[in-house]
């Protein structure tokens, strides 16, 4: 949405709770330079960039409209909010707006039907002779509140009796309904005759909680770490971009991108003049290393920085360097989630792709993928490791071990072979990169939860602007 580092933001610890009078600071964000342009920008599904005050709702921030939720997850059916705070403070309440009314009739409807309801809706009614910017961010698969943490229809739990463990068996019911809503939003497209000059970007946000707080059952195999760690398996993002307009389609790419990359890439994309943008924003564009398959033009990654947790991680080239240990005293080091290989597990099922909605709605704007490249794009994607048995590896606290810990990701994704005891030029030089990087930082945003006047009880039971 920014285009900036979280740590120019504040925006770079612990992520908002509903009672937390705090949000994405006021400056321009993707939908109003979009909107710049002559585009017509919906928003679908989750904000979770602040709400205490109307202005930092999305039809105040550059969508000409919004369905969806305003905190960071809520239970698929009945659209609640459980905040569980550390002094032992209970607030619930209902989540769930059409603009800035509570959408109070969608109640007990699954979410990511819903989510991909509207998105067909706005595709259908939309004016073609108008740019579309249409942004579904789904709810899936993220767990809902304590005691609801996953759900799906049971018919559709019921077509993956395969899997045995309980959990996993739902959270892939989850998958196939955001993988049918993917489908149907393309099959819309198509249908309106907006495909062929569409640009489709599907991304992940963060690694999977494998384990703890708000644990989905998902897995990041065979990466290291979880959500909220600076590990590969919390920060490296899976992410697809389909468009006509790309001469080099049906590849993986191991080029470097960060997630700020989008709205200058996206801005350019559309026709925009990238020197009009904010020039102090950290994402570069990409659209030509899209396009064309050409080396991207980003060298370096800040991972993060995190002045409370004293945890940070950089990446220049094949290079990262990790600050700090994650959970507590490096209880989320580790590795998490199986590989989902077992012998009782089907195999991929590549008919099912060339039969999607998908894959027939694309196939009318070029020449689609076969079954044999399914397979060598799956290989192409496939990240392995040197060592079958994972250990968690050398703690990487500096006041602890007198040096952070670096590893080659491009031969080591899993981070498996800690290297800074012999590259110490490469680890000072880094490290001072991440020094210089501290200096511009803006420190935590985060305040003091307001539980009396955020309570939902005060607002008819949902969460609302509780300082307008």
């Amino acid at each position: 949405m920014t285009g900036l580092y979280p740590i120019h933001t504040g925006m770079q610890g612990y992520p908002m709770l509903a009672a937390e009078p705090r949000g994405l600071p006021l400056r321009k964000i993707l939908p109003q330079y979009l909107k710049d342009l002559g585009y017509v920008t919906r928003a679908v599904g989750k904000w979770h960039l602040g709400f205490y005050r109307k202005e930092f709702t999305p039809t105040y921030r550059g969508f000409d409209s919004h369905l969806g939720y305003w905190t960071g997850s809520i239970s698929y059916y009945d659209h609640i909010v459980q905040d569980i705070y550390p002094d032992g403070n209970i607030l619930s309440g209902h989540d769930f707006r059409r603009n800035m009314d509570t959408a109070w009739n969608l109640e007990g409807q699954y979410a990511t039907e819903v989510f991909t309801e509207e998105a067909l809706r706005i595709i259908e009614q939309h004016d073609t002779g108008k740019p579309l910017f249409l942004y579904l961010s789904h709810l899936a698969v993220h767990a809902g509140n304590t005691g609801k943490l996953l759900e799906a229809p049971q018919e559709i739990i019921n077509t993956f009796r395969h899997i045995k463990e309980p959990n996993r068996r739902t959270y892939a019911a989850m998958v196939s309904q955001m993988d049918e809503s993917v489908g149907r939003v393309v099959e819309a497209l198509h249908n309106r005759r907006m495909l062929n000059n569409s640009i489709i970007v599907f991304i992940s946000d963060n690694g999977a909680p494998s384990v703890g707080v708000f644990q989905n059952w998902g897995s990041n195999y065979p990466l290291r770490g979880i959500k909220a760690t600076l590990w590969e398996g919390g920060v490296r993002g899976v992410a697809l971009i389909w468009s006509p307009l790309l001469r080099q389609p049906s590849r993986v790419s191991d080029e470097l991108m960060h997630v700020s990359d989008w709205l200058p890439t996206l801005y350019s994309a559309a026709g925009g003049d990238i020197t009009k943008l904010d020039s102090n924003l950290d994402g570069v564009d990409q659209w030509s290393s899209l396009v064309y398959d050409e080396k991207s033009p980003r060298r370096q990654v800040l991972v993060n920085i995190d002045e409370r947790e004293k945890t940070a991680a950089l990446i220049i080239g094949d290079w990262k360097l990790v600050v700090g240990t994650f959970g507590n005293n490096g209880s989320l080091d580790g590795y998490y989630g199986n590989s989902g290989n077992s012998a009782s597990n089907p195999r991929y099922n590549t008919s099912s792709v060339i039969n999607s909605r998908a894959w027939k709605s694309i196939a009318s704007t070029r020449r689609p993928v076969t079954q044999a490249d399914v397979n060598k794009l799956r290989q192409a994607a496939t990240v392995s490791c040197s060592k079958e048995t994972f250990v968690t590896q050398t703690n990487c606290n500096p006041s602890i071990t007198n040096t952070p810990c670096l590893f080659n990701i491009h031969e080591d994704p899993c981070e498996q072979n800690n290297l800074s005891g012999s590259s110490t030029d490469i680890v000072t030089a880094m490290y001072n990169i991440l020094v210089r990087h501290r200096q511009s930082l803006i420190p935590q945003l985060n305040r003091p939860w307001d539980i009396s006047g955020a309570d939902p009880a005060r607002f008819n039971s949902t969460w609302s602007s509780w300082l307008d």
